[in-house]
């Protein structure tokens, strides 16, 4: 029998590491789970002080966990974080935190000349990757990249070390078919690697036709991707396949699996009265929606009466569907797995089951609903001067939509006002509300892109039936401003409760987009700040003063493509074009899910919770902002993407026919024209211009003939003629059918080539 040791002989190091190991939030697990083991953060720190990447069962052996049900729940643990991108694990199945390798992760963003970028997941500088590192990713994939050095344009270039989540398996393209070999040539141009289908996959699929693939294979540094054809769609694209394209090609979630139906089916289509308790009652309180005439889920009901001396009391009421979707269900997951609803001409990919989204959730009229409200107090000048949450029982008294409000309030419309009577007076006071909080707005500086939205109505058969921008009036702003102000609450709110939740970010412009906007500016004798100067009052004064001009469309453009992104976060930072401290998203969880975690973060704040004992560690939290952020671009691109195919079968239509337009866009090769009614963007070619010989102006973004010295630069008006349009390659060609034979502006630059200007020539004819 061996000896024990003597109380001061120096223990086995393995026994001091277990001995000296602590979790300090140990209290917050062991409340999340039944079972609790060691938190992420204790896993990483303990890795961290290592000093070594470590095995799964030496980090269980260190947290002493034994039982199979700690394995387990271990294995799982690891998996995620890996997923996440907090730990890499080497060939010897090892771990380390990837912050100790000097590891990035980030998106994968490829471009269709085989080179391609890494967004990193904590925002900052891209990293570029090279065609050979592109060889084993796609657009879209999740992966952990090093910085291998700087080009010579001063870009930092980044190495492949792992891939953390590939994307979307699926995709469209159109079947190639070479001496036996079949391939699919995916239509999205990112996607720069064809999908080889070996014969047993090939489902019936011919040369030619368009086809739904799955990638079962991913990309190695060997050879490209592999995978099958799932459905054949046709020979010819065709308008009404351009959704059912849209969402395979950028992997969106849209069957509901069943466990979430069933927990969607067994929610009570009505408000119970034990559902009502220890809510404050609001059905007396003429609460209303006011949406667009097509929109079907009404996430928010709005009121507001003056206060004697002055001022508002604003009540903006959110449909709480924390209440019904809780954490960690079926329901949840699928939620989180989407994101966001996305939005379609006619069609609607939802966050949640329409028995939810359009029903006991939505705050349809005179139905008994359950809201999380936010209640301010907002003085004359339109600053809120006290404001509280709390959850409430509402009933909406009107569903209006913003035409017919703005006709009663803005126009005085009779019709208008005689159907709205019963709400009339708290519409006047809503709009004088309004008045205050877009002084405020200006006051601050916020910058006001104020752009119409393109409106499409599609036919019985898909096909467009006409299209057309819809400009926005007040009662737009109206509730917009409303919900700022909500949303400004509750991201105060919650970073003085310090309870883990998503921000929505917007960080100023970056410094080179802002450089490119500086030197577009100097052409039009418009100027803004150095960059470390630069504030949103600077965008909004020039703004205003460009307003009346007949290029203020393009000068907004430009400034809006100048910007940032933004993002969610897991911290504050503010937002830059609203000029603001403190922004989360609180108004529309039925369409987000971030807006969801800030439901869930407020309920759980109200209720008292202290932040280490909360369901969401920070850690965790990070990773959720960076999943909401990417749902919310994959979301963006497939509403662009059919957008613009939409725009083309439009045109397809209009082939010869005649339109106005702006010049927005000037190259070596043509000139980028939107239409000023139907916002379609098509290009003049080079060879559609008048026959001359062409050179172009980088700097100035100018095109002049050599011979006839015409000019074509940003902003001019043109008349051009529709040469043809393709909705497969979502492209619109023009031809100039006015005689543009302008005089040079007045600094014409040399016939020489200046070494200070990038010039290329093209000769038309």
């Amino acid at each position: 029998m061996s000896r024990p040791p003597r109380r001061n002989s120096p223990q086995p190091k393995r026994q001091r590491n277990a001995k000296a190991f602590r979790d300090p939030h140990a209290a917050r697990e062991a409340q999340r789970y039944e079972h609790p083991i060691p938190s992420r953060e204790a896993i990483l720190e303990w890795l961290t002080r290592h000093g070594q990447p470590a095995d799964a069962q030496a980090i269980a052996r260190t947290l002493q966990l034994r039982d199979d049900r700690s394995r387990e729940a271990l294995d799982k643990r690891l998996r995620a974080m890996l997923r996440d991108g907090q730990l890499l694990q080497n060939r010897s199945g090892d771990f380390a935190p990837a912050r100790k390798l000097d590891l990035i992760a980030g998106s994968v963003l490829a471009n269709a000349e085989g080179y391609g970028f890494l967004r990193p997941d904590e925002g900052g500088e891209d990293l570029y990757l090279s065609p050979a590192q592109m060889r084993q990713v796609l657009h879209g994939d999740r992966v952990l990249a090093s910085v291998v050095g700087v080009d010579r344009r001063g870009r930092r270039q980044g190495a492949i070390r792992e891939v953390l989540e590939r994307r979307a398996p699926r995709l469209v393209g159109r079947v190639v078919e070479e001496h036996g070999v079949m391939v699919v040539d995916p239509d999205d141009r990112r996607l720069h690697q064809d999908v080889l289908i070996p014969p047993d996959a090939r489902n019936g699929a011919r040369a030619g036709q368009i086809v739904i693939a799955e990638i079962t294979d991913p990309p190695t540094q060997q050879r490209g991707p592999i995978g099958r054809v799932v459905a054949v769609l046709g020979e010819r694209l065709q308008p009404s396949l351009v959704v059912e394209m849209a969402i395979a090609s950028h992997g969106l979630p849209h069957e509901w699996p069943i466990d979430a139906t069933r927990e969607a089916e067994a929610v009570e289509p009505e408000v119970s009265r034990a559902e009502c308790k220890g809510r404050v009652d609001l059905r007396e309180v003429p609460l209303v929606t006011i949406d667009g005439a097509d929109a079907r889920d009404f996430d928010d009901a709005v009121y507001a009466e003056p206060l004697r001396g002055g001022g508002f009391r604003l009540i903006v009421a959110i449909a709480d569907v924390s209440h019904y979707v809780q954490p960690e269900t079926a329901l949840d997951d699928e939620a989180y797995q989407r994101g966001t609803s996305v939005y379609f001409p006619g069609f609607v990919v939802p966050m949640l089951p329409e028995t939810l989204s359009n029903g006991i959730c939505s705050l349809n009229p005179r139905g008994e609903r359950l809201c999380m409200v936010c209640e301010m107090r907002i003085d004359a000048r339109g600053e809120t001067t006290r404001a509280k949450f709390y959850p409430g029982l509402m009933r909406s008294h009107a569903r209006l939509t913003y035409d017919r409000v703005w006709q009663a309030v803005g126009e005085g419309d009779k019709a208008a006002r005689r159907d709205l009577k019963d709400v009339l007076p708290q519409l006047e006071n809503l709009h004088a509300l309004y008045a205050s909080l877009a002084k405020q707005r200006r006051q601050r500086g916020a910058i006001d892109f104020d752009s119409g939205e393109v409106k499409y109505r599609l036919d019985a058969q898909g096909n467009v039936a006409s299209l057309g921008a819809q400009p926005r009036n007040d009662a737009h702003r109206l509730i917009e401003e409303c919900m700022i102000a909500a949303n400004v609450q509750a991201a105060k709110f919650l970073a003085k409760k310090k309870i883990p939740a998503p921000y929505r970010v917007h960080a100023p412009p970056p410094e080179g987009k802002y450089e490119d906007l500086l030197e577009f500016l100097r052409e039009y004798k418009l100027k803004l700040p150095p960059i470390e100067k630069v504030t949103p009052a600077d965008f909004s004064k020039l703004l205003e003063r460009t307003r009346d001009r007949p290029d203020a469309g393009l000068i907004q453009s430009v400034l809006l493509r100048s910007q940032s992104l933004a993002s969610y976060q897991p911290a504050n930072h503010g937002h830059f074009g609203l000029a603001l401290d403190a922004y989360a998203h609180f108004t529309s969880p039925i369409r987000r899910y971030p807006d969801l975690l800030v439901h869930r973060a407020i309920r759980y704040a109200l209720a008292g919770g202290k932040p280490d004992a909360y369901l969401y560690t920070e850690s965790r939290m990070a990773a959720l902002a960076t999943h909401c952020s990417q749902t919310e671009r994959r979301a963006e691109e497939a509403e662009r993407d059919v957008d613009e195919r939409y725009k083309c079968a439009w045109m397809e239509q209009h082939v010869g026919a005649q339109f106005d337009g702006l010049i927005t866009g000037v190259t070596s090769f043509g000139l980028f024209v939107e239409l000023d009614e139907s916002k379609v963007t098509g290009l003049v070619h080079v060879s559609q211009l008048p026959n001359d010989y062409y050179h172009f102006d980088a700097v100035r973004h100018l095109l002049s003939g050599e011979r006839s010295r015409t000019h074509f630069r940003l902003g001019d008006a043109v008349r051009v003629q529709v040469l043809r349009a393709s909705m497969e390659d979502r492209k619109v060609d023009f031809r100039l059918v006015q005689d543009f034979a302008q005089k040079p502006p007045a600094q014409t630059p040399p016939k020489q080539k200046s070494p200070a200007r990038k010039s290329h020539t093209h000769k038309r004819g």
